[in-house]
């Protein structure tokens, strides 16, 4: 099972929509950088842990090099997840032209909601997110301010890497994401539900 993320997949502005690239911005992320649960460690490597919810899509089906079209209902689960990027890392690994895998990959990286079925969405294409901190909202939007929407990342992902039953595809956080602190509370939702509810330690 592989973890698959890409950056800066959120308009900001209506007036950025003619400025979707060719090539996305992917990264991948270990299998052992996921945690679920009621409680995120900050990491001991890092002094500078930034948060991004996002949508994550769970894979249902064998994928390499497929179309746009060929790439619809090619998941049919969902969770919310935060992929949580070591800035201090990133940056280090920036300046000297290396790859920032351990700012995106250290341990519990990757935390998850529990996964649900689609059907349970009335348009899993049409989805309000929320990303509370403290109780004050931090990320707000709607998937339908993707740059590329689920189908174009799939596709796109695929032309470089087969995709099989049970890969995370995370699809990209509203603006902005911040900084997270010790003793914080936090909270993720879609719509009015709550998926994420933990407290950093």
């Amino acid at each position: 099972m592989k973890i698959i993320g890409i950056g800066a997949n959120f308009y900001k502005r209506e007036s950025e929509r003619d400025l979707l690239s060719e090539e996305l911005l992917i990264f991948t992320k270990p299998a052992s950088s996921i945690a679920k649960g009621s409680v995120w460690h900050y990491p001991s490597c890092s002094l500078k842990v930034f948060y991004e919810m996002e949508i994550v899509l769970k894979i249902n089906k064998t994928l390499s090099k497929v179309t746009t079209e060929e790439a619809y209902n090619a998941f049919d689960e969902i969770a919310l997840g935060i992929d949580w990027t070591a800035k201090d890392l990133q940056a280090k690994a920036k300046e000297k032209g290396f790859p920032w895998a351990f700012a995106k990959g250290f341990d519990e990286a990757t935390f998850l909601s529990e996964f649900l079925p689609v059907s349970e969405f009335e348009d899993v294409r049409n989805l309000n997110l929320t990303f509370k901190v403290n109780g004050e909202t931090r990320e707000k939007g709607n998937i339908q301010q993707l740059k590329a929407n689920y189908e174009q990342i799939i596709s796109y992902t695929s032309q470089f890497m087969t995709l099989h039953w049970g890969d995370l595809i995370m699809t990209g956080a509203p603006p902005s994401p911040g900084e997270i602190f010790k003793g914080d509370h936090c909270e993720g939702f879609i719509g009015d539900r709550k998926l994420l509810d933990f407290k950093v330690v």
